[in-house]
């Protein structure tokens, strides 16, 4: 699910600089170039033809030096990013706040998004091991343990708005790399009563906290009203072939970087759908692509923005691309 400093473009032009973007999948974005080649060097130590013990303990160091480089990172984007909002509100304290200034900012321009939002406190989704409650009324990302975060409130509020006429009642809704749940939650008020929103993540704890915070935050997109589910958090990889019972969905979120479109996700698009999924190489900037496919099949695509994410990996891969 990502956020991002942008320049303020109009959305669906590509600005013509890259963007500087930080999302709970991202925390590499704005590196420089040579920051991007010692990261990426470190985590390739853990390949080679070593035993595989030994690999997977070089690749475990490996990984945790990229996550502190994130996290260092993200802190100094924070301090930029908490300018930014500023001069639209300052210091928030609340949710309702928090899309007063996303309105304001001319992000959030729908009715349906504004009440999804309104009903999806934010501050109930963040690890407060990380971040205090009114931390997460600003607009910037923050950490929720394993090395992820929860996205920029600004980026949550231009995937919903992108996927907003698709999240109608009864749609069924899939979010890869779902998180704290927060995304997945606002999806579930958008398609509530009738509709479904999957959400899938491989990192196990945070399907287990996610689920946690629901719980606590929404129970009512948890309890199944007259046998029918709204929203499920399951863990599992989505380029595997979990979503092979799966009825296709009319939206999907992918909130992690795809090195190209992968077909497993295409096929599961319903005609008239749409997809918004980041696509580039790995370790620099990608394009936030919106993807179409049309009542015959046909599909298209649009290039949006510049973003940053850590990669969508496949089930056999590390996230540096290395094979398990």
């Amino acid at each position: 699910m990502f956020g991002c400093t942008y320049r303020r473009a109009v959305l669906l032009r590509r600005p013509s600089v890259p963007v500087q973007c930080l999302s709970r999948r991202s925390s590499f974005a704005g590196l420089t170039g040579a920051a991007l080649l010692t990261i990426a060097a470190a985590v390739s130590i853990g390949a080679g033809s070593a035993p595989q013990q030994q690999q997977q303990i070089r690749q475990a160091q490996a990984q945790q030096q990229l996550q502190q480089a994130a996290l260092q990172h993200q802190k100094q984007q924070t301090a930029q990013m908490g300018t930014v909002s500023k001069p639209l509100g300052g210091a928030r304290t609340s949710q309702d706040e928090l899309v007063d200034y996303l309105i304001r900012s001319k992000l959030v321009k729908s009715a349906r998004v504004a009440d999804a939002l309104r009903a999806v406190d934010r501050g109930k989704y963040v690890n407060t091991a990380y971040a205090s409650r009114t931390d997460a009324y600003q607009d910037h990302p923050l950490a929720i343990g394993e090395g992820q975060t929860i996205s920029a409130p600004h980026m949550h509020a231009i995937c919903l708005e992108l996927l907003e006429p698709h999240l109608t009642p009864a749609a069924r809704v899939l979010d890869v790399g779902s998180g704290s749940g927060y995304l997945a939650a606002a999806m579930a008020k958008m398609v509530a009563p009738d509709g479904f929103v999957l959400g899938v993540d491989k990192v196990p704890e945070l399907v287990v906290r996610s689920r946690a915070s629901l719980q606590a935050a929404n129970p009512e997109l948890l309890a199944a009203q007259g046998g029918h589910e709204l929203l499920r958090i399951t863990h599992g990889n989505a380029l595997s072939d979990m979503l092979a019972s799966e009825a296709p969905f009319a939206a999907i979120h992918v909130g992690a970087a795809a090195d190209e479109l992968h077909q497993v996700l295409l096929d599961k698009l319903a005609a008239g759908g749409r997809m918004v999924i980041p696509v580039g190489p790995h370790y620099s900037y990608q394009v936030l692509m919106a993807v179409d496919k049309d009542a015959s099949g046909h599909v298209t695509t649009q290039a949006l923005m510049d973003v940053g994410y850590v990669p969508l990996t496949r089930p056999s891969e590390y996230e540096d691309g290395s094979l398990l």
